[in-house]
């Protein structure tokens, strides 16, 4: 797809960046461990630690976008996100890492609604928007594999002046990413006042009085709710899939990391043209339902790998892994277009922050309720998923489309 100049420059900084967390992520446990001297339970209970403050402390993102904008405050995020790594090179006891984690990860929490408020200023056309952010998302993934293989140089190095040149590298990357965003254009504003309400609004959205909310309108906040459920793909992937290959079936352990490969190479392949999907609201609206859909089918896979042995499990496994990954794309293209769209203008980084909870939520409520509740009841456990995720994509796409006709009819959000 043809991207604009700030289009451009929004995908360039999403490289940039990622390939610096891709070479935090693949060098940082050895780094503390092995130069820091901390234990890996201190760095794993600090990084859940600083997850779960930092859940509250990213809405400020949102708050600081509306009132300072969107491409100052990601700027000044990727910033933060680079002064952090490089304050890693003098941390010295655990205390010290809890400090600078924290703060990089109330940094990293914030960004993706900071971006998506960036993207809705910077791209007018709506349609455009979730193209974008599925390139970024597509970029955003080959950056953090090539990152990652780069920081095979530090690991096989392993000496503190590796590691250390490795972090300064990643805050260089930080800068490089925070210099190109405030490159970017912001376009909307100038639209909206050139076109008429008609053709600025999303599907004919009217004006609504939005000042003095703390909190979005009650369908916003359902829809949020609802999402924590439909991005249960995440914590399927990353946690139930791996223990339950190696705990609930007799498929060899390579499995797990070839169907980590294939979830990326799928994702990089289908998000753009599936996001190519997201044309309207009836259109979008319906990928929730499919999304929760698709992740039903993908559970039931995944249960029926665990009464067969040998090419079959495995057989299932992939299946299971390829439908997650087409219910991910199609997630994402549902929820970028709408968390935007049914968001006020006047309050769209708050509403976009609010929604993000759903997200880092999953993240650090999900490996829970997987370990607690699915996987101790084996394939049951599957088969609940797979009910509770149709219920809410059908629920989801329910509350999405009464809040766009909601817009339509020019409802104050208030009443």
């Amino acid at each position: 797809m043809k991207l604009t100049a700030g289009g451009r420059r929004l995908a360039a900084a999403a490289l940039v960046q990622s390939l610096g967390i891709g070479l935090f992520m693949a060098s940082s446990m050895a780094y503390f461990t092995r130069q820091v001297d901390l234990s890996a339970n201190q760095v794993a209970s600090g990084l859940a630690l600083a997850g779960v403050v930092a859940l509250g402390v990213s809405l400020l993102g949102g708050v600081l976008a509306d009132r300072y904008g969107a491409r100052r405050v990601l700027a000044a995020v990727y910033l933060g996100r680079g002064v952090c790594c490089v304050a890693y090179v003098f941390v010295t006891d655990f205390w010290q890492f809890m400090a600078v984690t924290l703060c990089a990860v109330a940094c990293d929490r914030a960004a993706p609604p900071v971006l998506q408020a960036l993207v809705a200023v910077a791209v007018p056309e709506r349609q455009e928007r979730t193209r974008l952010l599925a390139v970024v998302n597509v970029v955003r993934n080959c950056g953090l594999g090539v990152g990652a293989m780069a920081a095979g140089v530090a690991l096989a190095s392993d000496t503190q002046a590796a590691y250390r040149v490795t972090l300064v590298a990643i805050g260089l990357a930080f800068l490089g990413g925070a210099v190109l965003v405030l490159r970017v254009p912001e376009l909307a504003a100038s639209a909206a006042e050139a076109a008429p309400a008609s053709e600025t609004a999303p599907e004919g959205a009217a004006e609504r009085p939005v000042k003095g909310r703390v909190l979005p309108d009650a369908r916003y906040l359902t829809l949020t709710g609802l999402n924590f459920l439909l991005f249960f793909f995440d914590t399927m992937l990353l946690v139930a899939m791996p223990v339950w290959i190696l705990e609930h079936t007799d498929a060899p352990r390579a499995t797990v990391s070839v169907l980590f490969a294939l979830n990326t190479v799928l994702v990089v392949v289908l998000q753009i043209p599936v996001s190519k999907l997201a044309t309207g609201q009836r259109r979008t609206t319906r990928m929730l339902t499919w999304t929760g859909a698709v992740l039903a089918v993908s559970s039931l896979c995944f249960a029926a790998s665990g009464s067969v042995a040998g090419g079959p499990a495995v057989a299932w496994l992939a299946a299971a892994v390829v439908t997650l990954s087409l219910a991910e794309v199609i997630a994402n293209s549902a929820v970028w277009d709408l968390s935007i769209a049914l968001a006020p203008e006047e309050q769209r980084g708050r509403y976009l922050s609010v929604f993000n909870l759903s997200v880092a939520g999953q993240r650090v409520l999900g490996p829970v309720m997987v370990t607690g509740l699915l996987l101790g009841s084996g394939s049951l456990g599957w088969w609940v998923a797979a009910a509770v995720l149709v219920v809410a994509g059908v629920a989801a796409e329910r509350v999405a489309r009464a809040a766009g006709e909601r817009m339509r009819e020019g409802v104050p959000v208030d009443a």
